[in-house]
């Protein structure tokens, strides 16, 4: 879907050799720099700028110009401060002509990518990492040092990536180029603080589902044929509510055979009571399996989940009819969804405990008979003392199975790499746990993985959910507000809930949240059991000596165990995507 791409050196000229790689679509080459805009994305320039663009400014100042034009006329009046008029998805970069100096900038929330490489005196950047393999000074090598973070959250954290020479920007930051990167961030949310008082109801609903509606109107209006991807869960549902306000709407769901779980017949009722016309896309292995490589090759780290295969196919259906979906990515983060749920009981155990003075916390412990995280490190926020944060696949035990360098295992990590998440805000447990997942996962894996699949379908991706203004907004709610204690546990996600109530069935509103469902388990153990075998084999020749092939081998004879699927699917992506990039 387009994108763009540059190089710049502060003192000399530029290669030929560093130039190839990142030409193609409008240029702009000046002694020592190159920016370019692919198709779809936007180059603008004037004495002063030079401005690429890729991706979309949704309740952008109305201009009647491109991306870039629009960010350039705010840029040369304001600076980074320019940034606070924009809503989006997209990634940006400014070179300075008459100072040289350069600009890369990322959305508040991750929805795109963009990626650098550095030299001294030297900074190359695309928002594909696979032309800065290309670049003579940018190696292939695999950043061993980072396998461990992979392999327990299944992703690495940006700036961090798997390979050593390449960065990502972080959301939200913005990088600085003038000889050398300085990396900032230029996008804060502010949160409740702790033991803020829950606001009321009423108005805040009130709130809350104004300003959802503000949301989807702005990627949903224009010429574009917009449509909806439609779990039937709460998320998907809410969009599809607000966009069925402002004239008909087309949604589209995805039924994977064999699933535990079918989600069409919810997503199907929804669609009915909202009048969307709906689409149903049916995979079974075979069509998994046909388009597994294709994922594999557009992503740019490795596939997160093997529910990329169907969110691809189910896009690509999509494709043949609307122009722009829009996707619920965000919801658990920005309403408090099921990462708090569970631990809702534990949240009030904490506070009651971190409320009572040292000596009764100590006889706390000992009624306990364990050393709760709350009483040996009472300062420590209560999603971090726990590694709250993404999911978890490899623990510090089955690396040290798995690897053949000890020293690659890396206990502790990751707490290591939740702690920056959750010291960038002091709100209450819930809003802090939120928080890291919006910061860590959400552009990580969700982001990542619905932005590759769209891309390679070529349809548009937008996401309401994560509205700034929404986004802001929600984080100023304490958590408690958000999850509700109801007789059966836990009511997480009670605003879009409580939205939802006027339109949809009780049964719809209030039943468990699922993720995308799919028999990936069940498949490895049977009708894929001969695709599984080939692919091993080729995870098992093992070129850069990472694993041990006899723990591949016992992971292969607990097929059927619970979470030894997980485990598998993160080892075969990691396996195409290094076969993919070429990485040594």
């Amino acid at each position: 879907m387009g994108g763009i791409a540059g190089i710049f050196t502060i003192d000399g000229e530029l290669e030929p050799a560093e130039r190839r790689p990142l030409e193609g679509g409008t240029e702009f080459a000046a002694e020592g720099a190159l920016l370019t805009a692919q198709p779809r994305s936007t180059l603008a320039r004037s004495e002063r700028f030079v401005v690429a663009v890729s991706g979309h400014f949704d309740r952008a100042p109305v201009t009647g110009l491109s991306a870039a034009d629009t960010l350039l006329d705010y840029w040369t009046k304001s600076g980074v401060g320019a940034l606070a008029h924009f809503e989006g998805a997209w990634v940006a970069a400014v070179y300075e002509r008459q100072t040289r100096r350069l600009h890369l900038l990322r959305d508040p929330f991750g929805i795109r990518r963009l990626y650098y490489a550095e030299r001294a005196g030297r900074i190359a950047f695309s928002t594909r990492p696979k032309p800065l393999l290309d670049l003579p000074w940018v190696s292939r090598e695999i950043a061993r040092e980072h396998l461990a973070e992979y392999l327990s959250f299944r992703y690495v954290h940006a700036p961090r990536t798997l390979l050593r020479d390449v960065r990502a920007l972080p959301a939200g930051h913005h990088l600085v180029f003038d000889g050398r990167s300085r990396v900032e961030p230029w996008f804060h949310l502010r949160y409740a603080p702790p033991y803020s008082a829950l606001p009321e109801d009423k108005p805040t609903l009130e709130e809350i589902e104004r300003r959802l509606n503000r949301a989807v109107a702005a990627r949903a209006s224009g010429k574009e044929r917009v449509g909806v991807f439609l779990s039937g869960g709460l998320d998907s549902s809410a969009i599809t509510l607000f966009a069925s306000r402002l004239g008909p709407v087309h949604t589209f769901t995805v039924g994977v055979q064999d699933a535990e779980d079918d989600e069409v017949p919810y997503a199907g009722r929804v669609a009915h009571l909202l009048r969307a016309k709906h689409e149903v896309v049916r995979v079974d292995f075979e069509k998994f399996r046909g388009a597994f490589d294709a994922v594999v090759g557009a992503s740019d780290q490795p596939v997160t989940d093997p529910a990329a295969i169907p969110q691809y196919l189910l896009a690509k259906a999509a494709a043949q009819h609307v122009d722009v979906i829009l996707a619920g990515d965000g919801g658990d983060e920005v309403f408090g969804g099921r990462m708090v749920g569970v631990l809702a009981s534990q949240l009030r155990l904490s506070t009651w405990l971190g409320r009572m003075p040292a000596p009764a916390r100590r006889a706390a412990s000992r009624f306990f008979r364990d050393q709760r995280p709350e009483i040996v490190e009472p300062t420590v926020p209560f999603g971090l003392s726990r590694r709250i944060g993404g999911v978890h696949v490899f623990d510090a035990e089955a690396r040290g199975l798995l690897m053949r360098d000890p020293g690659w295992v890396r206990d502790g990590m990751r707490r290591m790499c939740l702690e920056p998440l959750y010291r960038e805000v002091v709100s209450d447990p819930v809003n802090e746990i939120l928080h890291a997942y919006l910061r860590g996962r959400m552009p990580e894996d969700a982001l990542a993985r619905t932005g590759a699949c769209a891309s390679l379908a070529g349809v548009a991706i937008r996401e309401p959910l994560l509205d700034r203004d929404l986004v802001s907004y929600c984080a100023s709610i304490p958590g408690p507000w958000k999850v509700r204690t109801g007789i059966g546990g836990a009511v997480t996600k009670w605003p879009l809930r409580e939205i939802l109530r006027p339109a949809l069935t009780w049964g719809l509103v209030n039943r468990p949240k699922r993720v995308l469902p799919g028999p990936w388990g069940r498949w490895l153990g049977g009708p894929a059991r001969g695709w599984l075998d080939e692919r091993v084999a080729t995870l098992r020749e093992d070129p850069h000596r990472l694993f041990l092939p006899a723990a591949i081998d016992g992971l292969i004879g607990e097929v059927d165990r619970t979470g030894t699927d997980a485990r598998l699917w993160t080892l075969l992506f990691l396996d195409g995507w290094m076969r993919e990039v070429g990485a040594t």
